[in-house]
């Protein structure tokens, strides 16, 4: 029985932050050989950035094959953290969404996430949501059986528009174009992205709702997720 196992992709946003941390890092400092000192250790900006790309590659190896939460086969879909197998007789639709993920950390500090999330429809049962999954496990459940119902378009564009503007914004940072950015072109570039953080999730949410019922909900201030859903 072969089987296709799906890990975390948490991972991806922190190294995004990481990513953009050093890239502004680069930005502000043109010499390379510059000294940047952490504390009383001090690093050249070029060893800063091998360091970088060591660490990078190594987290997307570690997290790319420890931890898996799921895995699809013949049989079904075999959720690991509950131990069940969901055969394929049992499926009724499987979507890719976006929850947005809202707590309170130490000393009042918020956070705020778009959890990629899969969710699979029962006929019978209680629906089940994943968070932290890629788009690619929909495509994968999508090749092995075809017949099942999925939101394959919609959670494309959406991935799409995500990876573009994410891709923009390091390259503008990397390319040092952010230095000479026109003020109208920045403020369009939060104004994108504060509608990907809200508005597709949003819209993601309530178009499921209304094809599979309502199961689904963001966290709020005041709440946290109350999905009639299983959590995973």
């Amino acid at each position: 029985m072969k089987k296709i196992k799906f890990h975390s992709i948490y991972y991806r946003f922190i190294l995004f932050i990481l990513t953009f941390a050093i890239f502004v890092i680069n930005m502000i400092i043109a010499d390379k050989n510059a000294i940047i000192q952490f504390s009383n250790f001090n690093l050249k900006l070029w060893q800063l950035n091998y360091i970088f790309i060591g660490i990078f590659i190594a987290i997307t190896l570690i997290f790319s094959f420890i931890g898996w939460k799921f895995y699809v086969c013949k049989e079904g879909i075999y959720l690991r953290k509950i131990d069940l197998l969901v055969p394929w007789e049992d499926v009724d639709a499987v979507s890719h969404v976006w929850i947005n993920e809202w707590s309170r950390r130490p000393y009042g500090r918020q956070y705020f996430y778009n959890r990629k999330s899969l969710v699979i429809y029962r006929k019978n049962n209680k629906p089940i949501c994943i968070y932290n999954i890629s788009l690619l496990a929909l495509y994968t459940i999508k090749i092995l059986k075809p017949s099942i119902k999925t939101n394959i378009i919609v959670a494309t564009l959406a991935t799409i528009f995500n990876i573009a503007l994410n891709f923009g914004i390091l390259y503008s940072v990397f390319s040092r174009k952010l230095e000479f950015i026109k003020i109208e072109l920045f403020l369009s570039y939060i104004v994108i992205y504060v509608l990907k953080m809200t508005l597709v999730p949003l819209v993601m949410v309530k178009y499921e709702n209304i094809k599979h019922g309502e199961y689904l909900f963001h966290d709020t201030v005041y709440n946290k997720n109350t999905s009639e859903v299983i959590h995973l």
